[in-house]
């Protein structure tokens, strides 16, 4: 039998949520003998065309490759080609004619169409009329509220890894490329790799970060940095791993996955660069602390 199932969203984060629609619409087309499909936005809707930071929790590139471990295809959905549509042409020209869609899983709360002007009740009503099976998936609820980009994102900004954690269903992380720094960190006895990360990614919030980072077959555990670096005299916001088990490794031109466990401290400014040293060196032992206490080290979530 021809056909698909769609699920439609944004999908950033690709959080508990997302996952419990993710797993139905794999469900419903092995039932139904159809392709699962997700249909998605590189950037969410309602930042389309904004100016400024997006403050996206995946790179589109990464965000794909969740996807693709919960269904065969994934439809990249461009907001421009779809404003004007009506609910009903959204339905009948992509659900239908582009994805020959044979069932529908989405939200409880999926809008669409024209200025959200379709809801789920909508949704159904257009469905029976074009034999197309819908089906609504409740919120995944996590202290009685329900699991959310927003939320996630504002657990970021606070620092709150372990919470950002447990919405997610996985571990937050950075992918960059390493560039060339300016060595500061070398001279100070705690080399870092340098990362040049999507502009469009929301960094947490400024601080010194308990991390695993994962390259090619290696890995290492580190403390990752977030900040101006204001004792340094910086301005600009860096991203930057020292890595505990191998930290005179040259990695520029390697793109480093860094999984984030915890927040060791806030980002200050110190008294002198000798007190930075100093705290830098009480900062790697007590991620070495931490890692001890840990039952297993992280896996790599991107292979």
């Amino acid at each position: 039998m021809s056909g698909s199932v769609v699920t439609v969203g944004t999908f950033d984060g690709v959080h508990l949520g997302h996952q419990a629609v993710l797993r139905r619409v794999r469900e419903l087309g092995r039932e139904r003998g159809l392709d699962p499909v997700a249909y998605t936005f590189p950037i969410p809707p309602r930042l389309a065309g904004a100016r400024g930071e997006v403050d996206l929790l995946l790179p589109f590139e990464v965000k794909r490759t969740l996807l693709l471990r919960e269904v065969d295809r994934v439809e990249a959905a461009s907001f421009e080609d779809l404003r004007d549509l009506s609910a009903e042409g959204f339905v009948e020209s992509v659900l239908v004619r582009r994805l020959d869609a044979r069932g529908v899983v989405v939200g409880e709360g999926f809008r669409f169409g024209r200025g959200r002007e379709g809801d789920l009740p909508l949704l159904r009503r257009l469905g029976l009329g074009g034999g197309l099976e819908v089906v609504a998936v409740p919120p995944v609820l996590a202290g009685g509220e329900p699991v959310s980009s927003t939320r996630i994102r504002s657990l970021l900004r606070a620092g709150d890894i372990e919470a950002a954690t447990a919405l997610l269903g996985r571990l937050p992380f950075l992918l960059g490329e390493v560039v060339a720094g300016d060595g500061i960190g070398r001279t100070l006895g705690f080399p870092t790799a340098n990362l040049a990360l999507d502009s469009s990614v929301l960094w947490p919030a400024d601080g010194v970060y308990l991390a695993h980072a994962f390259w090619n077959s290696r890995a290492s555990p580190g403390l990752l940095y977030l900040g101006t670096r204001p004792t340094l005299g910086g301005a600009a916001r860096r991203c930057e791993v020292h890595l505990l088990d191998d930290p005179a490794r040259d990695l520029v031109g390697v793109v480093l996955e860094v999984q984030i466990l915890s927040r060791v401290r806030v980002d200050r400014r110190f008294s002198s660069v000798e007190a930075l040293r100093e705290q830098m060196g009480r900062d790697a032992g007590e991620a070495r602390a931490r890692l001890a206490r840990m039952e297993r080290r992280p896996e790599r979530i991107l292979g």
